[in-house]
């Protein structure tokens, strides 16, 4: 190693009971004293000297703000500064001489820089302690009686390298990934406690059989052992390995660029969306006004083509004037009815002559000019009397509209006796003849009025009144 071995808590000036706070605030203090940028007024060998102790600074703050690390230190530190067993030796009591000592290059001191070239470089260093672990495998391998290097549990070891500063990410990928999940194919027979002699001098079965479970015990116990020490290396050498430490950089960085690029992809979407939800509703605007603008054209159309039977006796035109729930009534409402009510008028007539034709037809015959005459009259007077009805029909639904238009514009009353009289002057009922109902209420009588159902009946009941007329005028006759 190329630096005396010291204890990281020494060289931080602070106990081993130390929490993370001391520790952080110990390391701060030392690093800015001994800072290369701190040290440009001092001679060549102390600036020197300044940069070692800032090196272990940093190696004792790495190791000890490692939980894990820290865990790991604190338990072989003794064996550490001890310089624990030569690379390749031992005394040869306990641990076999093939099995490659770990526990001193778990130390930043062991290896001086990062650069290719030195022996004592980073990379040189590493590079030989993996060789050497996997030579110790090897012979204990051979050492216990085997010669098939083919079956090695852990023979793909030699397949990889720990290379240098220039290996690419997929080496050094796969380097790490392989001795991460490090098994030893040794048998770990020196660590039994019990020797060949003593199992043979048992003196019983059982007895036996619990000396061999004792010494698989503490087999187990050193493979698990000697397994934990490899990970720890592994571990420490990728966390100060600068191949790794820039792959991390890297990936930050792609990280926070796919985020802004995710972020930028929102935005973006965001302004489609609205963009094109503008053009929707303009759309759906368009369409609405066109649909609108079809309608009102359709309306004129069928009001224009609307037959002279849906508008009988004020009905259909009463209804449309008027609004669902006692809306005001359209201007020219009185217009429209008196109109309906004459053409209703109008069409009755039509219907009486084409009635009276048909009667004049049958009975043209048998009827003499001067009887035939008489009809005539009759059927002009059954005219005037429906001319006269439909008049006070008019008269009636001009009332009416006088009335709402007062209740719409109410006028000042004098005193409450109008209001008195005109409750009294109401009637009980109202009764439609022709249909022979009785209604309860002037609103439930102008419903019935409007049905179409009552505009049926009024026309068959204005024809056989017409009938009855003409039959009782020609038995007068004869």
């Amino acid at each position: 190693m190329t630096h005396q071995t010291r204890c990281h808590y020494e060289v931080l000036s602070i106990p081993p009971t130390a929490d993370a706070a001391t520790i952080k605030k110990a390391h701060r203090q030392l690093a800015l004293r001994h800072h290369p940028d701190k040290t440009l007024s001092l001679t060549p060998e102390e600036r020197e000297q300044s940069a070692c102790e800032f090196k272990l600074i940093q190696a004792a703050y790495e190791c000890l703000s490692d939980p894990v690390e820290r865990r790991w230190y604190d338990e072989h530190r003794e064996m550490i500064l001890r310089g624990g067993l030569s690379g390749g030796g031992g005394d040869g009591t306990t641990t076999p001489s093939f099995l490659f000592d770990v526990v001193p290059y778990q130390y930043a001191g062991c290896y001086d820089g990062y650069s290719d070239d030195t022996p004592h470089g980073f990379y040189s260093i590493y590079q030989s302690v993996f060789q050497q672990i996997f030579q110790g495998e090897k012979d204990g391998y051979v050492s216990e009686g085997n010669i098939d290097y083919e079956s090695m549990s852990n023979g793909h070891l030699e397949e990889v390298s720990f290379g240098n500063s220039k290996s690419s990410w997929g080496e050094v990928s796969s380097f790490y990934s392989a001795w991460e999940c490090f098994t030893s194919c040794l048998s770990f027979a020196w660590a039994d406690e019990y020797l060949l002699d003593d199992l043979k001098g048992a003196p019983n079965r059982r007895i036996r059989r619990l000396m061999e479970e004792e010494n698989k015990k503490k087999r187990k116990a050193a493979k698990r052992e000697r397994i934990d020490e490899i990970y720890a290396l592994v571990r420490f050498v990728k966390r100060r390995d600068p191949r790794v430490i820039q792959q991390r950089e890297w990936m930050v960085q792609e990280q926070v660029k796919k985020e802004e690029e995710k972020r930028r992809e929102a935005v973006r979407r965001k302004e489609e969306i609205a963009v094109a939800k503008e053009e929707w509703m303009a759309e759906a605007e368009r369409t609405i006004r066109e649909q609108e603008a079809a309608d009102l054209d359709a309306g004129r159309i069928r009001l224009a083509d609307l037959d002279s039977d849906d508008d009988d006796y004020g009905g259909g035109g009463a209804k449309r004037g008027r609004k669902k729930k006692g809306g005001k009534r359209r201007k020219g409402k009185k217009n429209r009815n008196r109109g309906n009510l004459e053409d209703d008028s109008n069409e009755d007539d039509d219907n009486n002559n084409h009635d009276d034709g048909t009667m004049q037809e049958g009975t043209e015959s048998s009827m003499d000019p001067s009887k035939e005459t008489l009809i005539n009259d009759t059927i002009d007077m059954d005219d005037g009397i429906a001319a006269v009805a439909s008049d006070a029909a008019i008269s009636n639904e001009t009332n009416k509209d006088s009335d709402e238009t007062s209740i719409e514009n109410p006028q000042p009353i004098d005193d409450a006796s109008s209001i008195e009289e005109s409750e009294e002057e109401e009637p009980d009922s109202w009764r439609c003849e022709c249909c022979r109902k009785d209604f309860k209420s002037e609103k439930q009588f102008d419903n019935h009025v409007k049905s179409k159902k009552h505009k049926e009946m009024l026309k068959k009941y204005e024809r056989k009144l017409q009938r009855e007329a003409v039959a009782d005028l020609l038995d007068d006759l004869g």
